[in-house]
């Protein structure tokens, strides 16, 4: 099964053939009889023939991913209603027991009472965490979604993190997941120099990750913003997650944007610089670089090699159109 499109093709746009860098191809061209306007024509259908295709693809996936997210919606309400529903229960149960006016037991009377109910001991320590409320304060016009543990823990650790797991993607991915995974399912995470029993939703990645670089650039537009809340929350330090929204601003605001394939190099520059950023810190010796100061030539050499794989690419391209062009005249 081919895997799902990560960019819009409707929003690429046809290289310029007749370009220098496109000289080597014509070239090879020409040599089989060619003039250079019937090359360029011919590399400029084949690519026309691949977008039209990869086109077709993304109205059916988006079709299949319009479906999901209804389909992710209703479990969404009907998880909420639950939620609301033991909510209510809970306050009842509270209000019984200042009813009934219930005393605290006994520390020996306690200790009986967990050992022959352990579900018990769950429920008093969930009580002793709940903070009050204010009665005349509503809720927020906008809730921020909720990333998976996986990727909230990868930040409680400082470790490096794809920002797929910030997209509405990745959270609807980490809502699925915890549905479907028990409560009780723990796995092994090494935790420094220790090994420990950690629930399996914080330390198990996403078989739908998206790396970094074949994100849509309205993915990572929606999802470093949600990243940088949720590195203030993991208690980073406030000069670590300011220099991530100054590199964000500098990446979005970028002159690049507008070359072509722009918005593919500030991506793949984005996806390597702050996993380099991530392992330096981790280093015990040598300087940490601030990562918002873009390295101009770093961003030109990657411009580069995407133009040179996109050559390559079109090359293969054009040569399985002239062996398909020879068979049809055989």
């Amino acid at each position: 099964m081919a895997a799902l499109l990560v960019r819009d093709p409707n929003l690429e746009v046809c290289p310029d053939f007749d370009s220098e860098p496109f000289e080597p191809m014509r070239l090879l061209m020409r040599n089989t009889g060619l003039t250079n306007e019937q090359a360029v024509d011919a590399l400029r259908e084949a690519w026309v023939t691949r977008n039209d295709q990869l086109r077709n693809r993304w109205d059916q996936e988006a079709d299949a991913r319009t479906a999901a997210a209804e389909a992710a919606e209703r479990a969404r309400q009907q998880q909420e209603e639950e939620e609301r529903r033991q909510q209510e229960e809970e306050e009842r149960r509270q209000q019984l027991a200042q009813q009934q006016q219930i005393q605290p037991p006994a520390p020996e009377q306690e200790m009986d009472e967990l050992q022959r109910d352990p579900a018990g001991e769950e429920q008093r320590r969930a009580k002793l965490k709940l903070r009050s409320f204010d009665p005349n304060l509503s809720v927020a016009s906008v809730i921020v979604p909720r990333p998976s543990s996986y990727a909230i823990n990868k930040l409680a650790n400082f470790d490096y993190c794809e920002l797929w797991y910030f997209t509405q993607e990745g959270c609807q991915d980490a809502q699925r997941s915890q549905r479907s995974e028990a409560d009780d399912a723990f796995g092994m995470a090494k935790m420094g120099e220790m090994v420990m029993l950690r629930p399996v939703a914080s330390v198990q990645a996403s078989k739908r990750v998206v790396q970094d670089a074949d994100l849509t650039w309205e993915q990572f537009h929606y999802a470093q913003r949600s990243f940088v809340e949720y590195v203030l929350k993991a208690g980073w330090p406030e000069d670590h997650a300011q220099s991530l929204v100054r590199f964000f601003v500098h990446l979005e605001n970028s002159p690049y944007i507008n070359r072509e394939n722009g918005k593919q190099i500030l991506l793949t520059y984005q996806a390597r610089v702050r996993r380099h950023w991530m392992d330096v810190m981790k280093q015990s010796e040598g300087a940490v670089f601030n990562i918002a100061l873009i390295n101009e030539d770093l961003m030109e050499a990657i411009a580069r090699e995407l133009q040179s794989a996109t050559t390559v690419d079109l090359q293969r391209q054009v040569s399985c159109l002239s062996i398909l062009r020879f068979e049809a005249e055989r």
